[in-house]
């Protein structure tokens, strides 16, 4: 078990949202507004068998900052400043919930900061990626039981989600995107950081000209996950994504704003293969989980040829393999990176990084 200090005078009254390491403790924070992601908190959680809060700091393994770091050091820096202090002082190593959409360098002596969206060629080594939070699908829309499907001879890739722009919009994202395109002619991995719905049409594009491939599509011109943006209703639109991940052999997963896919862990959760474009991901318990063992990888640089490479894929995977591939999905998802079973892959990396210290 590891033993975190933070205590209650850590609190931010202007924040809501606390980190999820502190769900058990002081309950879980996720907004009404963000249905999907409430949904996913409300599922499952860290474990009190892998992690307790310590009474007293010199009891502690690591001082936890409670809030998303950019967000506490925006809203009372002078917090952020006293907790970092309190743990040097002491001389415990500092937990800090790094995870955002934009992840900025943390440089912080003796921290472990947790991340959910690094760029391999840019990674530090006090870097420790988690999932990012997905609801089981399997367990809420399909009451448990996996649903394997045949191989066929053509396979189906299966997409729900924003994958359009308004010129205006596009104009926008083009002009915010100027500086990744230049930094991308002197160094050609900075490509990756390019918006993650510009990727989408990209792949999507692609495997809709590929005859041999059978598109199952839903493009929409807005995000979903949000209740302020969302088209049509939550059950209504959750509902048509669930069916369009059980009825397609593979699905497409693609980055968003952050440098990961919710979509990943989702489709992972039903079992089904992802066909994931890798856009210098990073992803959870690399040393541990053989994703290639049950997932495509495209590099970004062949968005373009996404639908030659699936095609190849597919044709050369035996039935059996195929079958076998959903399965080792599913698991990988249940017994690894499902916060609940993560709880206990997370409380270990931690504990060796105590050890090595």
């Amino acid at each position: 078990m590891i033993r975190l200090y933070c205590p209650d005078r850590y609190r931010e009254p202007k924040l809501f949202t606390h980190t999820e390491l502190m769900f058990p403790f002081w309950g879980i924070a996720a907004k009404e507004s963000m249905p999907y992601v409430r949904a996913a908190a409300v599922q499952y959680q860290f474990s009190k068998r892998d992690f307790s809060l310590a009474e007293h700091i010199e009891d502690a393994d690591f001082v936890l900052v409670p809030y998303s770091y950019d967000r506490l050091k925006a809203a009372n820096p002078e917090r952020l400043a006293s907790i970092i202090d309190e743990a040097k002082r002491a001389g415990k190593t500092l937990l800090i919930d790094g995870a955002g959409d934009i992840e900025h360098r943390i440089e912080i002596p003796n921290s472990v900061v947790l991340r959910i969206s690094q760029y391999a060629y840019s990674r530090q080594q006090n870097e420790v990626t988690v999932p990012g939070v997905a609801e089981d699908l399997l367990e809420s829309y399909a009451g448990g039981e996996l649903q394997i499907r045949e191989k066929p001879e053509r396979p189906s890739v299966g997409f729900t989600g924003w994958a359009g722009m308004s010129l205006k919009t596009r104009a926008k994202t083009y002009w915010k995107e100027l500086p990744i395109v230049l930094a991308a002619l002197f160094d050609e991995k900075r490509g990756a950081e390019r918006k993650g719905i510009l990727f989408r049409e990209r792949a999507l594009r692609a495997l809709s000209h590929e005859p041999r491939i059978e598109p199952h599509f839903t493009s929409r011109a807005s995000y979903s996950g949000h209740v302020k943006t969302i088209q049509g209703s939550v059950a209504g639109n959750r509902k048509q994504f669930v069916d369009n991940l059980l009825g397609s052999d593979y699905a497409l997963c693609v980055k968003g704003d952050a440098n990961y896919s919710v979509r990943f862990y989702e489709a992972l959760s039903l079992g089904r293969i992802p066909l994931f474009l890798d856009t210098a991901c990073v992803l959870p318990l690399e040393d541990t989980v053989k994703y290639r063992d049950f997932c495509v990888f495209v590099d970004w640089r062949d968005a373009d040829r996404i639908g030659d490479i699936l095609v190849d894929f597919h044709r050369n995977l035996s039935p059996e393999r195929f079958v076998e591939m959903q399965k080792e999905a599913r698991s990988a998802y249940r017994e690894h990176l499902r916060f609940d079973a993560f709880s206990r892959e997370l409380a270990e990396k931690l504990k060796n990084r105590l050890t090595r210290s």
